[in-house]
């Protein structure tokens, strides 16, 4: 490569500086055909490239600033000819390539944002894909059929009224806009109620999108399943968050999607049977295990509500004796007494 003026130190501490933010699937074009021309030795003029892509002279020397700065890229420029070129050899490449696990990642996010098809969010989420696609078309180390054959994704008969409000969620959370809802429990499927929420977090828990916000009218932090959201619209108001109130703590004393009672220790006995799927994979960020000379282990939980962890141990079935709370043991006699009478006519 023939020699060339050394770019000016102080010319590269204000490109730096200013850190250009590169955006549009246009602009990815530009870049990957301008590191195409200098990686073969040929010198690039701002004003007859810019014309190449029907763009001003300025738009291509931000492209150069955004090479420099973000990526450092070693872009000079030459004085005495007016162009650009690289003042060494630079793989460009490996920058933009994605390995297999971000291409799965990748094929994951595609059919995850399928979902949201004709919806702002959708739209917004596939022109993001579009972009990564052009910046990294040819430069995937898995084929893209490939992953997709590799990849179960079963489609949930909730999701499409899980994401009907996704958008309108989000914009709610970050701008602290009031919402009204019509929510409908499971238990009155004729009718819903109107519900005033302050949104504070969507969060995804046991397999179900959930809305945290605080009651306006109940004063306290609840859970909504977006599956029941009926309807929602802004109201005239904005809020602020609560005081003191610590949203991954909440989220995190939650043993699924109930909240809100305070801190209970449960202690459970699971035999032999049951103990070594507890030890492969908690329960619960709090779960702490006692070993038996049985093979089994007491488990114990700090959860803020026993609904959850109710359902959990009655899956066990006999392979699992709750010790304590004494309102948990009681809830699970009732049931097992009601599964009782309810087979014992047969």
């Amino acid at each position: 490569m023939p020699s060339r003026p050394k770019l000016s130190s102080a010319l590269s501490t204000v490109r730096r500086a200013k850190a250009p933010r590169l955006c549009g699937r246009a602009s990815f074009e530009r870049i990957i055909r301008l590191h195409e021309r200098l990686s073969n030795d040929q010198p690039l003029n701002a004003e007859s490239f810019a014309k190449e892509f029907g763009v001003s002279s300025r738009s291509i020397k931000r492209d150069i600033d955004f090479l420099r700065a973000r990526l450092d890229v070693p872009i000079a420029w030459d004085p005495s000819a007016g162009t650009y070129y690289y003042t060494r050899h630079c793989d460009l490449l490996p920058l933009l390539r994605i390995d297999a696990a971000e291409a799965l990642a990748l094929a994951l996010a595609g059919r995850t944002f399928s979902a949201w098809a004709g919806s702002p969010l959708g739209a917004a989420l596939t022109a993001a894909l579009e972009k990564i696609a052009t910046v990294v078309s040819g430069a995937v180390s898995v084929p893209g059929d490939t992953l997709q054959s590799l990849v179960f994704a079963p489609a949930e008969a909730a999701a499409e009224a899980e994401h009907r409000f996704f958008a309108m969620l989000l914009e709610a959370i970050r701008r602290r806009r009031e919402l009204q809802l019509d929510y409908q429990k499971p238990r009155n499927a004729t009718a819903s109620e109107t519900r005033t929420v302050h949104p504070l977090h969507l969060a995804y828990l046991e397999h179900r999108w959930v809305l945290v916000a605080h009651d306006a009218v109940r004063e306290g932090p609840r859970n909504f399943l977006l599956a029941r959201i009926r309807g929602a619209k802004f109201t005239s108001r904005l809020f602020e968050p609560p005081k003191g109130f610590d949203l991954q703590q909440y989220l995190n004393d939650s043993f699924g999607r109930f909240s809100g009672r305070g801190k209970e220790i449960v202690r459970v006995v699971f035999d032999a049977e049951v103990a070594p799927y507890l030890r492969e994979r908690p329960w619960h960020r709090s779960q702490r295990l006692v070993e038996r000379g049985d093979g089994g282990v007491e488990a114990s939980f700090e959860v803020s509500h026993l609904n959850d962890i109710e359902r959990r141990v009655l899956s066990c079935g006999a392979h699992a004796h709750v010790l304590a709370p004494d309102e948990l043991r009681e809830r699970m006699k009732r049931s097992v007494a009601a599964m009782a009478a309810l087979y014992a006519g047969e």
